[in-house]
Formats: C-alpha cells, sequence, structure tokens
C-alpha cells in the first residue's frame, strides 16, 4: 500500500487548522491532533460558561425546557381526552372503549382522524329506534295474532 504523501500545501493547512504555525514540525503536530482526538467531550456548563451564560441562566434555561414539555404534554393528553370524548357523545365509540383509543392516539396521533371518520352512532344508538306509538298506523294489514 502506497504512502500518501503530504504536501506543502496541506501541511499549512492541517497546521492552521489546529492553531498552530505553518512552520509547525511534525512531532508538535501529532501531539497537537492526539490532544485534540482525546479532549473529553465539553460539558453544557463548560459550554455556557465560555458562552458568558450565568450558571443560574443555564439552570433556569433547563427548568423552563422540562416545564414545556409537561405542558405540551399535558395538552396533548388534555386534547386526545377531547377527541375521545366527544367520540363517546356521537355514540360512535362505546364507553368501555375510552381507555383503548386513549392508548391508540397517544401511541399514533394520526388514529384520531380515524376516530373522527367513525359516523355517529356507529357503536351505541342514542335515538330511540324499533318501537313506535302507534303498532299498526304503518301497517297494510294487522297480523291476526296481534288482536
Amino acid at each position: 500500500m502506497a504512502v500518501p504523501v503530504l504536501t506543502d500545501d496541506l501541511w499549512k493547512r492541517l497546521a492552521e487548522a489546529l492553531g498552530l504555525t505553518t512552520d509547525a514540525d511534525a512531532e508538535t503536530l501529532v501531539l497537537t491532533v492526539e490532544d485534540v482526538v482525546t479532549a473529553p467531550e465539553p460539558k453544557p456548563e463548560d459550554i455556557a460558561a465560555a458562552a458568558g451564560l450565568d450558571p443560574a441562566a443555564l439552570t433556569q434555561l433547563r427548568h423552563d425546557a422540562e416545564q414545556g414539555r409537561v405542558l405540551a404534554a399535558a395538552a396533548r393528553r388534555r386534547e386526545t381526552a377531547d377527541k375521545v370524548s366527544t367520540a363517546v357523545r356521537r355514540g360512535a365509540i362505546a364507553p368501555s372503549r375510552v381507555g383503548h383509543w386513549t392508548t391508540l392516539i397517544e401511541a399514533d396521533p394520526t388514529q384520531a382522524d380515524t376516530l373522527a371518520s367513525l359516523p355517529d352512532q356507529f357503536a351505541v344508538p342514542l335515538s330511540s329506534i324499533g318501537h313506535s306509538d302507534d303498532p299498526g298506523g304503518d301497517l297494510v294489514e294487522q297480523a291476526a295474532w296481534f288482536n
């Protein structure tokens, strides 16, 4: 395998990228690369301090971000509960399926569209059907046993 040659131009670019002078020797270049590669990941607090951010401000930002996540999750749960309870009021689903639909929508929010597409009274009839106050009114002829 052929060893690649480091041209003068590449040497200068590498030295400048590492913050060294262009006349740095190979040993300095290698040590600098090793330092860069083995340096520990900076902590967020160190980055904030380097940017001039007060540690208390960083703590406050973290707290606010967590509160935002909590509020967003609560809003999603409330929205899901509203959609499911609306479906129950419409008779699209039975009250016993509330937990199922809530879990389903939390796992896959597109299922809310499926729930909304169910017709009213799909699972639970909300209006009276199958009886009349006038048992013989619509019949052409009453059955003999009816009398």
